[in-house]
């Protein structure tokens, strides 16, 4: 970890800063490659090595051999690498803002630290900071609470204000979803009492907040009007908050979602403006993160050009969204389809490819990410079938050299949250908890042979030194299988005699692949209580035996005492 994202000068206390250096070498190293890399990927992630003579009685079609590169690192990403997004329109209606002080809810965020919290999407421009507006009943309720019990210990939030807003949440959700839908966004405000809610749920949960600001407050010669960030970045100063900042969401969109035109060279002219005005308050060593664009297509690739042009050298790293499709019309099939997951790899490479010819030693950052737009698919976007694509997501991320992903959403409206809105953790939830604990920041090359390799598709870092149970040197796999049959991986054969430990996740339940539960290592998942995350344990494998991987499944394998070098 380095120092703090950003904030005000002497700042209180807060989460350091997980960003890391040396990225731009890896991208350029990850550039030069890219030829020989794109086709690889395109193929199917990764390809060949090792004899079979060790598959036992399992079938020669079953068996897959691996190859690893492991002699330098591919690329280093952020120990804050997958993070994730709290979206702006929870603050609708401030009164739900309050769930951040679920003691549950905080356990989870805690879970996957160190991250990223994001407070950003649509309504990122359609809300104004208040700063006389009274809080409600339910925000009082909260900070009392709060008061008696700490302000980072699990609270006593009142259960029947909780219970109310829960009952009340199904019909504020499908407000917001309608909202979306539509298009039709309307002006909300929002409190001192908001941000510092959300704050202390950053804070207290070992996250680094990114707030964003409201990007359509323009004059009539349609320069940003900056008048409202500034009482918002006073009173954030005023409290010594430790704050990362964006201006806006998805510019290239301003145009459906307000009749708002703000070309890529005024964008860049604004985040320069915000730069100088964090200068002026505590915040002159705060991040700014932008500019979120949409999918990297057409007008929205010229809109990022001119804006990296014009504003590029202010912003610490550049953030896009990708989601794979529309969540009203995604099918299952579409979740499990290889061809599906591979466009993301096409909209990867035009991204860099921009910014290798306009800001070269820019970090790239996925700000915003899921399976589906429109708040996600209904009955998929929160099952099993869903990490398919998450996995997948993040493994592909890190290898062709982006920095930071952060998942759309922890908790709020919609079908792709990690958690939901009773507070149960998800499949998705559980999957990036185990990447977390088993995935460390430095990203190797790992390939399987076999001409429909596109359905196994594997991904190999060195394995999180802070885990308990292992140590510099290990090296993690992560491997999916998109074939209705069992796949059993034969490591290289310099690691036959290594052990092993399985981690294998899958469905819990009758509902299969559209379970909302799952099973690690055959034992199903769930919280002790609700302060207490379950342990995450592993199966240790013989020396020398497949890596067997079950139909529609995925897992992490750790190589124990691998020794590799570029992990030490």
């Amino acid at each position: 970890m380095q120092g703090a994202a950003g904030g005000c000068a002497g700042a209180g206390v807060g989460p350091r800063d997980p960003g890391t250096r040396g990225s731009a070498r890896g991208r350029r190293q990850v550039g030069a490659m890219l030829p020989g890399l794109r086709l690889l990927l395109l193929l199917g992630p990764l390809g060949a090595l090792s004899p079979r003579a060790q598959a036992g009685a399992a079938q020669a079609d079953d068996v897959v051999e691996l190859e690893f590169s492991t002699q330098r690192p591919l690329h280093l990403v952020s120990p804050a690498f997958l993070s994730f997004t709290i979206d702006a329109n929870l603050a609708t209606d401030p009164r739900f803002l309050t769930f951040l002080g679920s003691p549950k809810l905080r356990t989870l965020a805690r879970g996957l630290s160190p991250a990223y919290l994001r407070f950003g999407g649509t309504k990122t421009d359609f809300l104004i900071f208040d700063p006389k507006k009274e809080p409600t009943f339910e925000e009082r309720s909260y900070w009392q609470s709060q008061v008696n019990q700490g302000i980072c210990k699990p609270g006593s939030f009142p259960s029947d204000v909780e219970k109310r807003l829960q009952l009340e949440w199904p019909l504020q959700e499908q407000l917001l979803l309608k909202e979306q839908y539509e298009k039709r966004f309307k002006n909300s405000t929002y409190s001192r009492s908001s941000v510092d809610m959300l704050y202390t749920f950053a804070n207290c949960s070992g996250l680094n907040l990114i707030f964003g600001l409201n990007a359509l407050l323009r004059t009539a010669d349609l320069q940003w009007n900056s008048s409202n960030a500034q009482l918002l970045l006073d009173y954030c100063s005023s409290k010594n908050y430790n704050i990362s900042w964006e201006l806006g969401n998805e510019p290239n969109s301003f145009w459906k979602k307000a009749g708002v035109f703000v070309n890529g060279s005024q964008l860049g002219e604004d985040f320069v403006a915000l730069r100088k005005l964090l200068g002026k308050f505590t915040f002159k060593s705060a991040k700014i993160y932008g500019p979120d664009i949409g999918q990297p297509r057409g007008k929205t690739v010229k809109l990022l050009t001119s804006f990296l042009k014009a504003g590029g050298d202010v912003i610490d790293s550049m953030t896009w969204h990708h989601y794979y499709l529309n969540g009203r019309i995604a099918t299952k099939e579409d979740f499990l389809n290889p061809d599906v997951l591979d466009t993301f790899i096409l909209s990867v490479q035009k991204i860099f490819q921009v910014v290798e010819e306009t800001r070269p030693s820019k970090k790239v950052w996925l700000g915003e990410t899921s399976s589906a737009y429109g708040g996600g698919a209904p009955f998929l976007s929160n099952t099993f079938a869903a990490g398919f694509m998450w996995l997948d997501k993040l493994g592909l991320s890190a290898q062709m050299g982006i920095e930071v992903v952060m998942r759309q959403v922890l908790f709020g409206a919609g079908n792709y949250h990690l958690v939901d809105q009773n507070f149960e953790p998800l499949p998705d939830y559980w999957l990036s908890l185990l990447f977390k604990k088993l995935v460390g920041s430095t990203v190797l090359m790992a390939s399987v042979k076999g001409a429909e390799r596109s359905k196994l598709r594997v991904y190999l870092h060195c394995t999180d030194a802070s885990h308990p149970r292992y140590q510099e040197g290990d090296i993690t796999l992560y491997a999916l299988n998109l074939y209705n049959v069992t796949k059993r991986l034969q490591l290289p054969r310099h690691l036959f005699n290594k052990k092993v430990d399985k981690y294998l996740v899958k469905p819990s339940g009758p509902d299969g692949l559209l379970s909302k539960s799952v099973q690690l290592n055959g034992q199903t998942l769930k919280m002790v209580d609700d302060q207490t995350l379950p342990a995450l344990s592993e199966k240790a494998l013989r020396p020398g035996s497949a890596l067997g991987l079950p139909p529609f499944s995925y897992g992490f394998f750790v190589i124990r005492n691998a020794k590799v070098a570029a992990c030490i």
